[in-house]
């Protein structure tokens, strides 16, 4: 069974901003500082320390006693952890731990991935006089209509108030990226015809402003000068989660930022959730980016582990399936998969133009006894030839040593996983899945992406494209002895498979058609497969 492990490498895939502190175009810097209010500390770094997994609960520490006697703060596992230094400002604490509202402040990404269930969640309201809505709309590359839209938390919706969508059954949910706005009821720095409560109608009316995500679209967007209404926080402490701190006054305000704070939880910034390789050799290589501050990380998804027979190399040392045995002592490990032992099992033969090596229990190529190939390559007829050179699999079908299979064909995941070249990973249906893309939907019931534009399903032996049921076998070139029918190379037959050079170094007679000039090791052949079927995850930290 998959599970994530720690991060073991850092992949700068993708530059998400600055780390330079954000500035208005007048050259304020934002957001702007702590504030005192009644004895307390206003402002972002008062509200992220009042963001804890534990309800109720704030990081902020009391007044220092005495140069040895400073309260640490820490009542729980908060965003932000505020505390006193000795004489410092009674009511503003002078140190700051933890998410930094304006070291990590940032105006990208603009837009997200949902990941599963959206969580809406009013933050803090701060002391705007306006009651502004919050909610999500479907990315398209234009600025989004009036009707798409979509409020999740009205004017009236106090802080602590929640609203949960899940998109995989939202009609008006086109698929792909989302972005969020806010609504406002302001005119000239008051509530427009004396009304404060925002909604979609009264903005078509004029009487407020739409403020994007994708803030080019926003109503005073003026280029590089365009005044910076929202700033984005990646949760420090809780995956897939984002706060949202906009400034709600046309041309600019006291720039606090807490007009109105929203987080949202089970969605992911483009550029995380895609396949990426750990550095580690075997299935140690598999992960999954993910977004941490100003930079995407890369998350293991397997460590190492016993090898078996299965075509991978498990215990990351480079080779697959050395010393990797079978539960039945009549069969020999041979091209990931347990195979009749020619020397034991008599009434097998090995294929035409090889013979049953008695030491191994695998059939050879006896011109190929004393030739050493490079490791990507294999001997046939004593000389040494890239397996799958020439030749192109089914879709469907990968090059394994030297044949067409499909590796998942014999296994199991559990239930919400899917498999991917013969290992299993979260579906579509966890958070931490498989995300669909590129027009694919997500299949509650499998947790694996589809294409929806064949409604009913396409026969055996064919797939879908562009609403299309196509042959799989179109194009292909299987191994020689071998044809494709129903989308699998196969020779019909129940033989085991040989190994021309009488080592085990996985090949086969005739070859394999992977539409490659040389072989794919099933790690790599797995991190193609994701760069077309794009993944989706996070983290905690």
């Amino acid at each position: 069974m998959w599970r994530r492990f720690a991060i073991v490498a850092v992949v700068t895939l993708l530059c998400l901003d600055d780390a330079a502190a954000l500035e208005q175009p007048n050259g304020a810097q934002i957001p702007s500082e702590m504030g005192c209010d009644s004895g307390n500390p206003t402002g972002l770094p008062a509200v992220f320390a009042c963001q804890c997994l534990t309800p109720g609960v704030c990081n902020i520490g009391g007044v220092c006693t005495s140069p040895t006697d400073c309260p640490d703060g820490m009542t729980g596992t908060c965003e932000t952890t505020l505390r006193h230094v000795f004489n410092d400002n009674t009511c503003i604490p002078s140190e700051m731990i933890g998410l930094d509202p304006s070291a990590d402040a940032s105006v990208t990404p603009e837009t997200f991935q949902p990941t599963c269930a959206l969580t809406f969640t009013v933050v803090s309201r701060g002391t705007a006089i306006f009651g502004d809505a919050f909610g999500w709309y479907n990315v398209t590359g234009a600025k989004p209509d009036l009707d798409d839209l979509h409020v999740m938390l009205d004017c009236n919706d106090a802080p602590g108030a929640q609203a949960v969508l899940d998109l995989r059954s939202e009609p008006d949910y086109l698929g792909g990226e989302v972005g969020f706005f806010i609504v406002t009821p302001e005119r000239g720095g008051a509530c427009a015809n004396g009304n404060c409560c925002a909604s979609i109608d009264r903005a078509a009316a004029g009487d407020g402003f739409v403020y994007f995500s994708e803030r080019g679209y926003n109503p005073d967007a003026a280029g590089p000068d365009s005044f910076i209404h929202l700033v984005i926080y990646d949760s420090a402490i809780t995956e897939q989660k984002f706060y949202f701190a906009w400034e709600d006054i046309f041309g600019g305000s006291n720039n606090d930022f807490t007009d109105l704070v929203t987080s949202v939880s089970g969605v992911e910034c483009p550029g995380g959730g895609q396949s990426c390789d750990t550095g580690v050799p075997g299935v140690c290589s598999f992960g999954v980016s993910a977004c941490r501050g100003n930079q995407i990380e890369c998350d293991q998804l397997y460590d190492a582990g016993a090898e078996l027979c299965d075509a991978l190399d498990n215990d990351c040392d480079g080779t697959v399936d050395e010393a990797a045995t079978c539960p039945d002592a009549d069969e020999v490990c041979h091209n990931g998969q347990c195979v009749p032992n020619c020397e034991i099992v008599h009434e097998f033969d090995c294929p035409t133009s090889t013979i049953c090596d008695a030491e191994t229990g695998r059939c050879f190529d006896p011109d190929c006894v004393d030739v050493e190939c490079p490791a990507d390559e294999v001997c046939r007829g004593g000389e040494c030839v890239t397996p799958c050179d020439g030749l192109a699999c089914p879709v469907g079908q990968t090059c394994r040593f030297g044949d067409c299979v499909d590796p998942c064909k014999d296994i199991a995941c559990g239930a919400g996983d899917v498999c991917r070249e013969g290992v299993c990973f979260p579906g579509c249906t966890e958070c931490s899945g498989v995300q669909c893309t590129d027009g694919l939907f997500c299949a509650v019931d499998t947790g694996d992406c589809i294409d929806p534009s064949c409604a009913d399903g396409c026969p055996v032996g064919t797939y879908c494209e562009a609403g299309e049921c196509l042959d799989a076998c179109d194009g292909a070139v299987c191994p020689t002895g071998k044809s494709c029918v129903d989308g699998e190379c196969t020779d019909g037959s129940g033989g085991g498979g040989d190994d021309d050079d009488g080592d085990d170094d996985g090949d086969d007679d005739g070859g394999c058609g992977c539409a490659r000039a040389t072989p794919m090791e099933p790690a790599e052949a797995l991190l193609v497969l994701f760069v077309l079927l794009p993944w989706r995850r996070r983290k905690i930290r």
